[in-house]
């Protein structure tokens, strides 16, 4: 039952990435629209298909597309 929002939030959250480059979790989370249980679904959905980067600068995660 979880796994089509799960993909389709996984596939919101590419094509943001995709139009946007990196953003941080914060402007990630408010462009997708998403609550935090759904946006860190969503993104690891997309971290075990190896689509998306961190990248950790001082207490801020930046996630891009690869």
């Amino acid at each position: 039952m979880w796994t089509p929002i799960i993909g389709r939030n996984a596939g919101a959250l590419w094509k943001i990435l995709n139009a946007k480059g990196g953003l941080n979790l914060s402007a990630l989370k408010k462009h997708a629209k998403l609550d935090d249980k759904h946006l860190y679904l969503a993104l690891g959905w997309l971290a075990r298909e190896d689509k998306i980067l961190f990248t950790q600068n001082k207490n801020q995660i930046t996630i891009s597309l690869k």
